[in-house]
């Protein structure tokens, strides 16, 4: 038996096959990474996440998924999930990472609610990277949906961690308003940024992603933002109030 989940903003398809237990991740480009349970590290998973390392050559994948249902303490979700695939590549004198984040699930029906409205508790997860370093980001965020306008507005108020010196930095407040498809209960939008960031600039980026259950119960996307200090990733879940 196999699964396939469509991604969101990310361009990575993420395959689970129950025969082996391993998850195949494929981006747009069509590079790929297959991991087996054998590659579960041990230390570096929990309740929360499970992470699979594995190298070959000059090249280290990884792939952090989020894990679903009542034991995460972070949230406990039924629907959606998230994940990471980051690639790292050793040339020598340099060193390049790519990371892309996806988020996947078992989608809501065609048929999207039509009237009411709801919001959502939210988490967001990411990564910042500037001429300082790479930041792991976190912070609080926030979600709702208008089905009789078909519109969506999200928030996210990043901050973020250096991952090398533990250091501290205030990214900012962003607001986002999008649209619902007609069909299928997916949305996009865009990002604006109220203020700048402790350095001064401005960025901006988008969204995109879905609601998941069979009543849009959760939500999910990925987001991107890019600006003159640097550029940041990363996915947003929820369930509703």
């Amino acid at each position: 038996m196999t699964g396939t989940a469509t991604p969101f903003g990310g361009s990575v398809s993420l395959a689970y096959d129950a025969a082996t237990g391993g998850y195949t991740v494929t981006d747009a480009t069509g590079a790929a990474a297959t991991f087996l349970p054998a590659v579960r590290s041990a230390t570096a998973s929990d309740s929360r996440r499970s992470v699979y390392t594995q190298a070959s050559g000059n090249r280290t994948d990884q792939l952090v998924l989020f894990n679903p249902g009542t034991s995460n303490p972070t949230m406990a979700l039924s629907y959606v999930s998230y994940g990471a695939w980051q690639r790292l590549t050793n040339n020598g004198p340099t060193i390049d990472v790519a990371t892309q984040y996806f988020v996947f699930g078992i989608r809501q029906a065609a048929n999207a609610p039509s009237t009411g409205g709801g919001s959502y508790t939210t988490i967001v997860d990411g990564l910042w990277t500037n001429p300082a370093g790479v930041y792991a980001l976190g912070g609080t965020s926030s979600f709702s949906a208008n089905f009789s306008a078909m519109t969506v507005s999200t928030s996210m108020d990043l901050v973020g961690t250096n991952v090398t010196t533990s250091a501290s930095k205030t990214f900012g407040l962003f607001n986002g308003t999008g649209t619902i498809a007609a069909l299928g209960g997916g949305f996009t939008g865009t990002f604006t940024h109220q203020g700048t960031d402790a350095d001064g600039n401005v960025y901006s980026g988008g969204f995109n992603g879905a609601f998941f259950g069979p009543q849009g119960q959760e939500i999910g996307y990925t987001f991107s933002l890019t600006g003159p200090g640097g550029a940041a990733a990363g996915a947003v879940v929820g369930k509703k109030n």
